[in-house]
């Protein structure tokens, strides 16, 4: 199943029609439109980072995703300089905390790779134009939504689950952009749109042989590591993903992991010990 949500309908409404997304008209928290055949669930969750996280914490709760599923957030977004385009998200920030997160490109696409930064307000050039170096510390982009999916969204789906897909719609000036301009800009980029949407079921089948590939030798190192580390789910799952990459490309990361042990950095004593070696173990092998 591939979750998709969007803050407006005005994105929706290209991937409602193509699909053939019926409305569930028993969801009364939030507009729901899904279709058994296309293995979508799409979810309007309304502007903003508290919505957005609400959204995603409820539908997921109630349908509770497994590892073969997806989520993927799209809509549309302000660019620092105005470029227009789609853009595959490699990085988030959330603009509130300082933040950031870092969804785990395992597909192909034609779309240019850019950070977004999510804030509590549109950006608005003319008010915030003396901002803007602030504003857009973590990248180019900037949306309300992007970094709260993500971080409700980590509590059911590994990094390699979720993909984020933002429009250009201004250059900080939200307000004066309609939600007809807003349709259109989904209607002009739709075919590469749903060509993505296509192909994640391939990345999920893809996904679920390489859960397999490693030895059971390793799985019981990895399982022992994850202990060592006082793991939570999210970073569980992060480790995991990181372990298989690094099998699947050959790299000799079971060396680096001893001479960590051997070096007395494993086991961590708590959880933010694990955390800071966890940042260390990836240096190391990236």
């Amino acid at each position: 199943m591939i979750y998709i949500f969007t803050a407006l309908y005005c994105e929706a409404h290209v991937f409602i029609r193509y699909f053939h997304l019926g409305k569930k008209p028993e969801n009364t928290r939030f507009q729901e439109f899904y279709s058994e055949r296309a293995g979508i669930r799409l979810i309007i969750t309304g502007i903003g980072e508290i919505a957005a996280a609400a959204a995603v914490g409820s539908v997921c709760a109630q349908y509770k995703p497994k590892e073969e599923d997806m989520l993927l957030n799209i809509g549309t977004c302000a660019h620092r300089s105005g470029t227009a385009g789609v853009f595959v998200c490699n990085k988030l920030t959330e603009q509130a905390t300082g933040k950031t997160f870092y969804p785990d490109i395992l597909y192909s696409h034609n779309f240019d790779e850019e950070a977004v930064v999510t804030g509590m307000r549109p950006w608005n050039r003319e008010k915030d134009g003396a901002e803007a170096s602030l504003a857009f510390s973590g990248g180019n982009l900037y949306d309300m939504e992007a970094a709260a999916i993500y971080q409700a969204g980590s509590y059911y789906f590994g990094p390699h689950q979720m993909v984020f897909l933002k429009i250009v719609s201004d250059s900080g000036g939200a307000k004066e952009v309609s939600a007809k301009q807003v349709e259109q800009l989904m209607e002009a980029c739709q075919d590469e749109l749903f060509d993505l949407v296509k192909q994640l079921p391939w990345v999920l089948c893809q996904d679920a042989q390489n859960k397999n590939c490693l030895c059971t030798e390793k799985e019981a190192m990895l399982k022992k590591l994850c202990t060592d580390m006082h793991c939570s789910k999210v970073m569980r799952d992060m480790l995991k993903q990181h372990i298989r990459y690094l099998e699947l490309s050959g790299t000799d990361y079971v060396s680096v992991i001893q001479e960590m042990y051997r070096e007395g950095l494993f086991p961590c004593k708590d959880k933010r010990e694990g955390k800071l070696r966890f940042e260390e173990l990836k240096g190391r092998l990236f």
